[in-house]
């Protein structure tokens, strides 16, 4: 068993040297080549990128009335917000979740509820001024808790 084990190493060894690049001197008798290349001259640093903004406010505010101040001042940004970021979650998480655990309802108003969806549809086609009538009407309708 020993006298196969060290064949092996060896050729193994001559194996990981050449990968390596470990040999000491090539076949002309001269060093390596990576030995002899200049190291390239250090550039200047790239100039970090700006960060885009990203809206940080999440979550629900508590109570209606603020659910549709804070969807006021989203509506109210020109243009018009994308609608499936934080308007999609005060509305569906907020004003229609129909829960007495709910931070924001409106209740099971039907027609209250159909004019919020009818904003929700308005704030999908990016109509600043239905969203913001809409609004409008939706606070003056809304129970205030």
């Amino acid at each position: 068993m020993k006298n196969k084990l060290v064949p092996l190493g060896v050729i193994l060894g001559i194996a990981v040297a050449a990968t390596l690049g470990l040999t000491g001197v090539s076949a002309s008798g001269q060093g390596t080549a990576q030995a002899e290349k200049p190291k390239p001259a250090p550039t200047a640093k790239p100039k970090p990128r700006p960060k885009k903004k990203v809206q940080a406010m999440r979550g629900v505010p508590k109570g209606v009335g603020a659910c549709l101040d804070h969807l006021v001042q989203m509506a109210s940004a020109d243009p018009l917000i994308d609608y499936a970021g934080h308007p999609e979650e005060i509305v569906n998480n907020g004003l229609l979740w129909n829960n007495p655990k709910s931070r924001c309802s409106i209740g099971s108003d039907a027609a209250l509820r159909k004019k919020v969806l009818d904003m929700a549809a308005a704030w999908r086609r990016k109509d600043s001024a239905s969203v913001r009538s809409l609004l409008a009407e939706i606070k003056g309708a809304a129970p205030q808790k």
